[in-house]
């Protein structure tokens, strides 16, 4: 690196190696620097743009794909720009019961809950860890699980969808022509161009976003182990205990199913302002701890797994299924209740680093228990058939949750318009089409076999799920087109199933971002993959 160009950098820096969640993407010696405000943000994205670097914001880090950066040493032209030591202020105003919540982007998500529990207001669902930045949340459109329990009404700043479709303004750092530099401008959700921006994966730098908020409400979540996944998945007519029942009786659920185990942890939040007697009040997040920290049993067989004895999986799926069926009685913790913050944020950063791949099924919400038991019956075959050839690719569980769709109609802002790139934007022909079934398996980073067991899943996932039926997208923060080798190097999906998916709204997406940053400033090489980019 030319020491001279450093010598005009506006803001003190640092070299910091960068290693995402999952230790699959790493990068090291690279350019660095938080600034402190608004001025110092515009001042290193304009440096990085005469000397050719590209920036790339950095939050938590708690992202599987190569979005921020490319797996390995070839990032000596990139600027991370940490919005996490800085960039976290937040004021938040009232209107009645729900308000607004103005945040700088740096902001983490457990911090800006707990603001807005201090003024009685709380989002719908969210992401399950508390660690992830507001900015990064935006960014890939991340969600929770939350549809409308049977007669339940959508209350003032609520959103059945992702976290995105609550942005009622943002400012981003756009590209000026007429000054030639970059600076801030501000969208209001009923401009056109906004859309580009609410879920932009990584093609564009967000500094602010304004959100509505509805009232906050308590929850009661409560957990079951004695569920089979038999019922659970069944087909539609199927018996009282099917995913659909639960979720006709409370809104949100989530089912975690570990291979090789007759029984997943089934777990329901309910809408419950009033104390349950047989619950457990809880004033904090993350109360789960058995999930947090590995005992000696689960880490000895993850340890004879990875070096070269894949036959103990059966065994990996069975204890971790009991350590949740005994760590859920010794904590007391299968019945709770409290705000919603506390009962939304559950993983910690300690839990088991695993890998994930990750779609939406988008299709009728009465389509639901049909989507989950075609799924199922596929992942059973499959995983028997590898089985047999004594290969286990998939060591970690299936994880189901279930979101109503990005619906503009949600917002307080008249003529409001949708995230172009959101995995869960209503499907332009299908208004019909109103609920989204998020799919992910999970298994250990660098699993024999896992990325050829992905590959076929998805290629069966994309062709079953169409035409009248459904449809697919994949969630940005996962893994996704796959080869039989690796994520992320698919042609077919990354230049054609995905941009598909997505309608007109995806070519509406890549015009606005290369308006607004014709130079790919903020871009990483998976980026310009997938929009077709040589810069």
């Amino acid at each position: 690196m030319d020491s001279h160009i450093l010598e005009t950098f506006p803001v003190s820096y640092s070299y910091s190696d960068f290693t995402n969640w999952s230790k699959e993407v790493t990068g090291s010696h690279i350019l660095t620097c938080a600034p402190a405000n608004q001025q110092e943000l515009l001042a290193v994205v304009n440096w990085a743009y005469k000397n050719n670097y590209h920036v790339r914001p950095v939050g938590m880090k708690h992202n599987w794909s190569t979005l921020t950066i490319a797996n390995g040493d070839n990032n000596s032209s990139v600027l991370l720009v940490d919005l996490t030591k800085k960039l976290t202020k937040v004021s938040i105003t009232k209107e009645g019961e729900h308000g607004f919540v103005t945040a700088q982007t740096g902001i983490a998500m457990q911090t800006l809950m707990t603001e807005l529990e201090k003024q009685k207001l709380g989002f719908y669902a969210t992401p399950a860890p508390g660690d992830l930045t507001l900015g990064g949340v935006l960014a890939i459109g991340g969600h929770g699980t939350c549809i409308p329990a049977a007669e339940e009404a959508l209350a003032e700043g609520g959103s059945y969808g992702s976290v995105s479709n609550s942005i009622v303004s943002l400012s981003a750092v756009v590209w000026n022509a007429q000054s030639g530099e970059y600076e801030l401008k501000t969208f209001k959700r009923d401009d056109a161009e906004i859309a580009a921006f609410m879920v932009h994966v990584g093609r564009a730098l967000i500094f602010e976003a304004t959100l509505q908020v509805p009232r906050n409400r308590r929850l009661r979540c409560q957990s079951y182990v004695n569920v089979p996944a038999k019922e659970l998945f069944a087909a539609e007519d199927s018996g009282q205990r099917t995913f659909t029942h639960f979720l006709e009786q409370c809104g949100r659920a989530e089912i975690i199913w570990f291979p090789f185990t007759e029984n997943p942890w089934l777990k329901i939040w309910t809408l419950e302002d009033h104390y349950p007697v047989t619950a457990k009040p809880v004033n904090a997040p993350f109360n789960y701890p058995f999930s947090d920290n590995l005992p000696v049993q689960i880490s000895d067989l993850i340890k004879k797994i990875n070096n070269g004895a894949p036959e103990f999986t059966p065994d990996l799926g069975k204890a971790q299924m009991e350590l949740v069926s005994i760590g859920l009685g010794a904590t007391l913790s299968g019945d709770l209740w409290g705000w919603s913050k506390d009962l939304l944020l559950y993983v910690k950063p300690s839990t088991l680093r695993v890998t994930a791949n990750g779609y939406a099924i988008i299709t009728r919400r009465d389509n639901i228990q049909r989507v989950l038991n075609d799924f199922a019956v596929k992942y059973e075959e499959m995983v028997s058939r590898y089985k047999e050839r004594n290969s286990y690719p998939m060591n970690g569980p299936i994880e189901v949750r279930v979101t109503g769709l990005d619906k503009a109609r949600d917002s307080t802002v008249a003529n409001a318009v949708t995230a172009d790139l959101s995995a869960i934007r209503p499907v332009d022909d299908k208004p019909e089409w109103d609920t989204a079934i998020w799919l992910d398996i999970l298994t250990m980073p660098d699993t024999p076999d896992a990325n050829k067991f992905y590959h076929e899943m998805e290629t069966w996932i994309y062709s079953h799920f169409s035409g009248d039926y459904a449809t697919v997208r994949v969630e940005w923060s996962k893994g996704w087109a796959y080869t039989d080798q690796a994520a992320w190097a698919a042609d077919e999906v990354m230049s054609k199933e995905i941009p598909q998916s997505f309608g007109g709204s995806w070519q509406h997406a890549r015009d606005v971002l290369d308006k607004y940053d014709p130079h790919y400033l903020f871009s990483s090489p998976l980026i310009n993959t997938f929009f077709n980019s040589e810069k």
